[in-house]
Formats: C-alpha cells, structure tokens, sequence
C-alpha cells in the first residue's frame, strides 16, 4: 500500500518558494475584490508556513481562507517564479480537512453525488423535468440552468451559410486505427445534455473509427479540490481501468480535461500507478484541441458575432487558447472581448460558498460581453456555461450563452 502522502510539506514545499513579491495581488480576482492579505497567493502562501511552523492554529478559519480561492491559476501565471499556490491549496485544505476531523456534509452530499454514476444520471433526468416545466428558475443561484439548445441556436441565428474551407490533413496523432472515446462530464451530463450530445456528435464526425461508448466515472476535480483525495484516487483508478484500450479520450469539459491531464502527479510516489497514470494523462485531449487537430472546420454563419469567455482550466490548465478561437473563426464573426480570460466565478462551488463575490466577478464579465456586441457568449465548462447562462439573463436578451460544440 502506497503510504499517505505528508499534505502540509507539499504545502509547505511549493508556498516556500514565494518571495513575498505581491504580483499575485495586482492580478488576483478575490483580492481585488476583498482587500485582505489573506485573499490573495502570497497571504496564503504564509499561512501554510505559519501553520508548518506553528505560528496559527488548524482552525475552521484558516480552512476557510484555504477554500476562499478559485484555483483560476491567475497567479501562477503572473508569478515570476510560477509558484503553484493553487497546489499548495488543495493539499492544505486536505491536511486541515483530515485535522479537523472530516469534510462538511455539504461538500460530503457533493461528493457522494459526483461520486455515484446512477445519481448522476437520476440528477440529469430530474434537472431536465425541470427545465422543460419552467421551475428550474426557482431554485437559486442557477444551480439548474437553461439551456441554450443548438436547435434554438440554428433556428435564432438563420442566415447565408458557406462551407469553410477544406479540412487539414489529419495530424500523425490522430491515426486510421485510433480507438477514440468520449469522456462525459458530470455536469455536463446533468445541467447542459444537448452539449454533450452536440460533443459526440462532432467527435464522431472526425474519428476514423467508430466512437467508443465507455460509462465512465467523475474526473474527481470536485473531490481533489474539497478533502476528499481519497475518493478521488478511486476515482481515478477506476478510469485508468475503463480507459485501458482506448488511445485518445476526448471531453468537452474544460475542468475535466485539465485534471483528468493533471492525473499522473498525483500517483509519481504509487509504483503500482505511477506509469498507468502517465500513460492515462497521456490519451486525454479537450475537445478543442482535438477538432484542430482533427482539421474540423465548422460551417460558417456569416451573420453570427461571437465572443469567448475563457475557463481559466483551459486557458491557464492546458494552455489552449489559440485553439476554440480559431474554431469560432470558422462559425461566424468573431471578436474578442476585454478580459474573456477572467475567471466568471463560477469555480466549482465557489459561486455557493461566496455568492456575492461570484456575483461581482459574472457582473465585470457581463459588461464585457455587452461591450463586445457579441450576440453569443461561447465557453466550454459546464460551471462557466451556468454562469454565463446567469449573465445571459441578466443582459435582458442582449446575448445569449453555448457551449462551442453547439455553435460548432
């Protein structure tokens, strides 16, 4: 048995290597709008030194200020020596979660949610009864969202359509005997279905051999992120499994992807695991980088203005930036909008925990997208897409939000 990692060094490890420069605090979104030390990487990054060296207590206080991060990697970026404070936060908030006794029942209702591939499919049904009689509106916080269908989306946005033009050659990668898979997220199972049904579709379209159907189990994002790691490896092993003769796994979720890429860090002490894992890491593509390098190229809708809100798990997780905005260059008019790489606030459960801050950061983003003329706001994270949907509605008809499987 692999022996528990030593969270708070790890912690400890990566806060030790900020110099105490305050860059983080010019960038860093929470900060801005909560003036307090503790708010930002570099007041974080000394609570975990303060708390190795026995300078502050584990308290419920100081695992608030842990979980009080959106983990956007806004700071890592703009740090000059790229210390990953949203590392350093995940496993803190393990260490402290495990000192203090266990996780809060409604991060442990989350989990157990996530967890369950039947509760997910049973959650998805009821959000779906919901919004087709109207009372998804009264549940708060957009927890069960509208969604903007791709049906609407074709019906909304008639015009002179042309072919783009012709697709690239298929990149060395993506060879005629690839076993390609669709990884299907939780949320994008249970809040935004005819997204991920427009996903399959557009994988399918590219893949040189028939789409492999695998029921696959929760990322463990959500687990990794709130104390419960334990769950999370389950998680991740069972998936190693399931995904063991496919060599592409393609998902339209931007948090899936990211950690799904981000697995094999989590099992370099496991010899059991270590090379499963890399191996597993290896296969995941997100679904923008897979069209590119599949050379898909969407029909364009000349008369479409379209902007790109950026989840910071894409952008700042993976590096693909370039990718979704070259895609929507090929569906209509695109133009960029003033800081599309913000992050919404949406953040996982962050949008719960600190509504009126998420509530101010979707306000800054929503201006920007009425800024833009745009007349869809386009991500590809069920949590940004609640967000946006949350925006949408807020701007009175001035835009409306998708997933860019659906503008695709």
């Amino acid at each position: 048995m692999t022996e528990k990692p030593d969270l708070l060094k790890q912690a400890v490890k990566i806060a030790s290597e900020c110099d105490r420069c305050g860059n983080c605090t010019t960038v860093c979104p929470l900060f801005a709008e909560k003036d307090i030390e503790s708010s930002s990487a570099r007041g974080k990054n000394n609570l975990a030194l303060g708390l190795a060296a026995g300078v502050v207590k584990p308290t419920q206080q100081l695992l608030n200020a842990a979980n009080f991060c959106l983990l956007c990697r806004t700071c890592v970026e703009n740090c000059p020596t790229k210390v990953e404070t949203d590392e350093a936060m995940i496993a803190l908030r393990q260490h402290l979660t495990d000192q203090l006794g266990g996780v809060t029942l409604k991060y442990k209702g989350l989990g157990l949610l996530m967890k369950s591939s039947a509760l997910v499919k049973l959650s998805s049904i009821a959000m779906a009864v919901m919004r087709g009689t109207g009372i998804n509106r009264l549940v708060p916080r957009g927890l069960v969202p509208d969604e903007y269908t791709r049906r609407r989306f074709l019906a909304s946005f008639a015009g002179p359509a042309a072919l783009g033009a012709p697709a690239s050659p298929s990149p060395a990668s993506i060879a005629a005997d690839s076993r390609i898979a669709y990884f299907n997220g939780c949320g994008m199972q249970m809040m935004f279905p005819d997204a991920a049904a427009s996903s399959r579709k557009l994988i399918e379209k590219t893949a040189p051999g028939k789409l492999q159907r695998i029921s696959n189990k929760c990322c463990g994002l959500v687990h990794l992120a709130h104390g419960m790691r334990s769950d999370f490896i389950e998680l991740t092993k069972d998936n190693m499994r399931l995904y063991e003769n496919t060599d592409i796994i393609v998902t339209d979720c931007a948090s899936c992807s990211s950690m799904l890429k981000h697995t094999a860090r989590y099992f370099a002490d496991d010899p059991q695991w270590k090379d499963k894992a890399i191996a597993f890491s290896s296969k995941i593509m997100d679904i923008t980088e897979y069209l590119v390098k599949a050379g898909y190229k969407s029909e364009r809708k000349s008369d479409v203005r379209l902007t790109f809100h950026e989840p910071c798990h894409l952008g700042r997780g993976q590096g693909l930036r370039k990718e979704p905005r070259e895609l929507l260059k090929t569906a209509g008019e695109y133009v960029e909008m003033k800081g599309a790489d913000a992050c919404c606030g949406g953040s996982g459960s962050f949008h719960l925990d600190y509504p009126e801050i998420s509530d101010r950061l979707l306000d800054k983003k929503r201006d920007n997208i009425e800024k833009s003329g745009a007349a869809i706001v386009v991500t590809e994270c069920p949590a940004c897409l609640a967000q946006m949907q949350k925006a949408a509605s807020e701007s009175k008809g001035r835009f409306v939000a998708m997933h860019i499987s659906q503008v695709l």
